[in-house]
């Protein structure tokens, strides 16, 4: 068996199922592991049923993207491991040229692919690592007025070549084949991370190991984006700032994510004289806004509590 692949899925029953037949067949021997993070909506049971040669595991709680993940490392037996989302498009030939890639490149041990956006648009999927000037410049609006710019839009590589393949600090988790030799020698996920730069930081750990983070254009894969974190896109505004903090603080120290923290409050405070004159609208236009503005209000609020971040 050369390849395993882990979906990670709460409560994305038809884009899971979609994914699924998207892949199949493959060219190649694999295993296919869906690990259900307590879904309620029939997740796992539907996957059984129509797809009965695929192991299921139920985590008896959502565990997070990274916990969910790591029970799927887990029980992972190929020396190729492909992390797949569930709102995400395969197809064969788009995981082969994954593959393929990785055997021509053994010094690679995490390989990310083109990512497109369900209109066909490219989607980023290459990033650097969080820092204070990327932060600064993402918080000030810099990188969308400039997308293309190498300085502007640094964190997203603006203005590279999406055909150039090779090293990159870090790829998107949406679709990420890594090694097992990576995984035995930095460790799995952390799920601290409950979600977001989980993936960031598993790439970092690899660098710092002496394997290389490539990005390759071959067998563009689609996806839609987000489909779990919308059900609760609230939360999941608290917590991909939260995340970012984490991660200043474990890789950085507790200065440095405080300055983070200040940067990421100075954006979210940015953005809210915009949604709150949009509020003011009437109808479903207006009601939309409001809700922005909210999600907004409680991320900078759980920024500014004083609290210490794990």
């Amino acid at each position: 068996m050369e390849l395993s692949i882990v979906i990670v899925s709460w409560n994305t029953r038809q884009l899971l199922l979609d994914a699924l037949a998207a892949f199949q067949p493959l060219p190649f021997a694999a295993e296919v592991i869906v690990v259900d993070n307590d879904s309620a909506d029939g997740s796992a049971d539907a996957v059984e049923a129509v797809f009965p040669a695929i192991r299921v595991i139920r985590n008896p709680e959502n565990l997070g993207f990274a916990g969910g993940v790591n029970t799927g490392l887990r029980a992972a037996r190929a020396p190729l491991i492909l992390l797949l989302n569930p709102d995400t498009l395969a197809s064969p030939d788009a995981v082969a040229s994954l593959v393929d890639y990785a055997r021509a490149h053994p010094e690679a041990g995490v390989v990310g692919p083109k990512v497109l956006n369900r209109d066909g648009s490219l989607q980023a999927s290459v990033f650097r690592a969080p820092s204070l000037p990327n932060l600064l410049l993402s918080s000030t609006f810099l990188y969308q007025l400039f997308p293309r710019s190498p300085f502007f839009n640094r964190e997203r590589y603006g203005g590279r070549d999406p055909n150039e393949t090779g090293p990159v600090e870090a790829v998107s988790g949406c679709c990420f084949l890594v090694r097992r030799e990576v995984t035995e020698r930095v460790g799995l996920l952390d799920d601290g991370f409950f979600m977001y730069a989980e993936e960031t930081d598993f790439c970092l750990r690899a660098r710092r190991a002496g394997f290389e983070v490539h990005y390759s254009a071959a067998g563009p894969i689609v996806h839609f984006g987000g489909e779990s974190a919308r059900q609760v896109s609230r939360r999941m505004v608290v917590q991909f700032r939260r995340s970012l903090v984490r991660f200043a603080r474990k890789h950085h120290g507790p200065v440095y994510a405080a300055a983070v923290r200040a940067l990421l409050a100075l954006g979210l405070a940015a953005r809210l004289p915009y949604w709150g004159l949009r509020s003011l609208r009437g109808g479903e236009a207006g009601r939309n806004a409001r809700q922005q503005a909210g999600h907004y209000l409680a991320g900078l609020g759980d920024l500014l509590a004083v609290r210490r971040v794990p």
